[in-house]
């Protein structure tokens, strides 16, 4: 390693340094190599670099930016999707309701016009009726599957039932009958079925081979109730809509 300590300096004491405030010797660089003198510590020193750390400050707070940016477009465009769903919902909603308004008021007309139908059918049912009743005595409406009450002399009620379908439907009919009287009698009765416009469908009568308790004897006992099923002879495959009950 060089010495760079100067041989003359070595025997200065304190007098020898110039004293401060005084005038200092001016030492050039060719001077201070002659005299083989160091150069001042601060001429060594090197300024501390701030490059890297103020490059790496920079990038980082560009990334906050650009994250935060991000960020508040990312909101604002939730922001505007969100308004533009709500507006689409409100006018989807309005249609819906006008649309519910109108088929309400569609249905209250329909249901309207339904029941002025209903009445307007009924209306024409009971003049058939009374047209058919001028024209066929105890004539009534056909009604299925329930028991119909009659209290009719000594038939008591009467059942129809209906099967198959188109030309191979049939009609069925079950009675009771009661003999309330102090002798025997003889059951005749005649049971008819008529369609819409009054014209005879079919026809059945009594007998004994129809009774659901096998009988001896045609005729019935007093106190004796006899139950009768048989098959309606239909003579039309027009739709039967009334009947009579002819007792005698």
């Amino acid at each position: 390693m060089n010495d760079f300590r100067n041989p003359d300096w070595q025997g200065r004491g304190p007098s020898d340094i110039p004293a401060r405030g005084g005038a200092q010797p001016s030492y050039g660089d060719g001077q201070r190599r002659q005299e083989g003198m160091a150069e001042p510590v601060y001429g060594q020193l090197r300024p501390r670099r701030s490059g890297p750390t103020h490059h790496r400050t920079s990038s980082s707070s560009k990334r906050k930016i650009r994250r935060l940016r991000i960020l508040a477009a990312g909101l604002a465009a939730g922001l505007v999707a969100s308004i533009v769903f709500s507006v689409v919902l409100y006018f989807h909603s309005k249609r819906l309701r006008m649309e519910e308004t109108s088929l309400t008021v569609e249905q209250k007309q329909m249901e309207a016009e339904l029941a002025k139908a209903r009445e307007r059918i009924t209306e024409l049912n009971n003049d058939l009726r009374i047209l058919l009743a001028n024209r066929i005595p105890g004539v009534d409406e056909l009604v299925f599957d329930r028991q119909i009450e009659l209290n009719d002399q000594y038939v008591k009620n009467i059942t129809f039932v209906k099967s198959g379908l188109g030309d191979l439907s049939t009609i069925e009919f079950t009675t009771v009958v009661h003999n309330a009287r102090t002798g025997p009698i003889l059951p005749q009765v005649d049971i008819v079925l008529f369609d819409e416009s009054g014209l005879q469908t079919g026809a059945a009568r009594l007998d004994k081979t129809q009774t659901i308790t096998p009988a001896d004897i045609p005729e019935l006992q007093p106190g004796e109730t006899r139950t009768y099923s048989a098959q309606v002879n239909l003579q039309r495959q027009t739709p039967s809509k009334y009947f009579v009950v002819e007792v005698r």
